[in-house]
């Protein structure tokens, strides 16, 4: 029980951690040169004129640097995520293969949800890419 129940912080802790990941890629805008909220004075205001909008202070190396460093920590969560659930299956396969019959029911019930764990975290991480590759396909980085 201490086993799965340590597995289970694992696998939330990892959850957790792939919701911050699009924090990380967040771009913050310093103030403008009119003291906005990081647009540059052209005369107009971007509420009246969307167009005029011009964001400042990120180039498009730091962006492209951002979405580098954000591909890294999830290929890194993703990993140990794979690592984490890969030692669980085995660890409950050689219980369920050495358990008595009492204690095969119990391991059945107990890979339920190892199943939806290892479901959320495989998914969460492939949807991350496709969103990527889809952002990187259309520029809009």
């Amino acid at each position: 029980m201490k086993i799965k129940k340590n597995i289970t912080i694992i696998l939330i802790a990892l959850l957790f951690l792939l919701q911050l990941t699009p924090l990380a890629q967040a771009q913050l805008v310093p103030a403008g040169p009119g003291g906005g909220g990081g647009h540059v004075d052209t005369g107009t205001s971007p509420i009246d004129n969307p167009n005029s909008y011009k964001p400042g202070g990120i180039t498009d190396a730091d962006s492209e640097l951002i979405t580098q460093k954000a591909g890294n920590i999830v290929g890194i969560i993703v990993t140990v995520g794979v690592v984490a659930s890969a030692l669980t299956l085995l660890i409950l396969g050689i219980k369920y293969m050495l358990g008595s019959v009492s204690e095969k029911a119990e391991y059945k019930k107990s890979m339920l949800p190892y199943i939806i764990g290892a479901f959320l975290l495989f998914s969460a991480s492939i949807i991350v890419n496709i969103i990527a590759s889809i952002v990187q396909e259309s520029g809009l980085n």
